[in-house]
């Protein structure tokens, strides 16, 4: 729990018009902290071009306010993404208070070691490592120096419990409203296979090669509106990719009635995170092909049946709003 005084300004750390997962999540948070009354603000970081406007325009609708500087204040409170730890050293935030969102766990270590590799490759670190050593992000460090921690997924929860640190809580973010808008249940379900080609790799594609007659679509270089007509007509999603949190297509592809085959790996393994039944969750292993392709068949011939256990997933999705009001309200408290 953290108390939040009259005068505390919360500022949230996110990159400047860019638009993922990530920095949505950091505009809701900021939006539902204004609900509750705090004087939170995004800090855009870096301004390549100072000029431009920072406000990406999915994200204007939040209506949060931003600035470019901070006031290093021991009153004021700065949320950092996982991805962006290392600003817990820098000395214009040295009295500020520090909060690391834990919005993945992969993304966290892809971006702590090439700072450390190239970090190491420079004399200065090995001039430095005798009087004055430069530190980096790691889980010990971030233990070591009290800093509050908030899981996202359960998956994150679970990582930093095994690394001994203590979150002050769970907040998880939620699908956007227009999303919701562009479901269409009146749309009939077709023979469609909709996957993310950036997600998945050889593994999949061995399955594609295997089922030439099944119609395979990848969901690649389309706008959002033309994402949802797929999912709207598509009736199942097959995910084989890295899960370095709550993803957002599984869940989009949920909502939009389509039955869901996926993989292992990261937060995809956990049924906390994607209450899904196991007979739809399978290893990547070449032993469990034959049986993945077993499934899908019964997932486009059984559909009607089959679609009946994402029930309770979609039904949790739809109340994942007022559950993460809830949590940042248990998080966050007036003082």
């Amino acid at each position: 729990m953290l108390k939040i005084k009259k005068d505390s300004t919360i500022y949230i750390f996110c990159a400047p018009n860019f638009a993922t997962g990530g920095p949505e999540a950091l505009h809701q948070l900021a939006h539902q902290l204004i609900k509750m009354g705090m004087n939170a603000k995004m800090y855009y970081f870096p301004l390549v071009k100072p000029k431009a406007d920072p406000v990406h325009p999915f994200y204007k609708g939040y209506n949060v306010p931003y600035v470019t500087t901070l006031e290093n204040s021991t009153s004021n409170f700065l949320i950092l993404p996982e991805t962006s730890p290392e600003i817990i050293f820098k000395k214009e935030f040295s009295n500020i208070k520090k909060i690391i969102w834990w919005l993945s766990v992969t993304n966290y270590y892809k971006m702590l070691a090439p700072v450390i590799r190239r970090t190491r490759r420079k004399p200065i670190y090995w001039i430095r490592k005798i009087y004055n050593p430069i530190e980096f992000a790691t889980l010990t460090k971030i233990k070591e120096m009290s800093i509050a921690n908030i899981g996202h997924s359960y998956f994150s929860m679970d990582h930093l419990v095994k690394a001994g640190i203590k979150p002050i809580g769970q907040i998880s973010d939620y699908m956007n409203h227009q999303f919701f808008m562009r479901v269409d249940n009146q749309i009939t379900k077709e023979d469609i296979i909709i996957y993310n080609p950036v997600k998945n790799g050889e593994y999949l594609q061995k399955i594609i090669a295997k089922t030439p007659t099944l119609n395979w679509v990848a969901l690649k270089g389309l706008t959002p509106e033309k994402v949802a007509d797929r999912m709207n007509r598509a009736k199942l999603y097959v995910d084989f990719g890295y899960h370095p949190g709550k993803e957002r297509m599984p869940r989009e592809a949920c909502i939009m009635r389509c039955c869901m085959i996926i993989g292992k790996e990261g937060s995809a393994a956990f049924d906390q995170d994607m209450p899904i039944l196991e007979k739809y969750r399978f290893d990547k292993t070449d032993d469990n092909i034959d049986a993945i392709i077993e499934t899908i068949n019964t997932c486009l011939n059984n559909y009607d049946e089959e679609i009946k256990n994402f029930i309770p997933y979609r039904e949790a999705l739809y109340r994942e709003e007022q559950e993460f009001e809830a949590a940042v309200k248990t998080v966050f408290v007036n003082a």
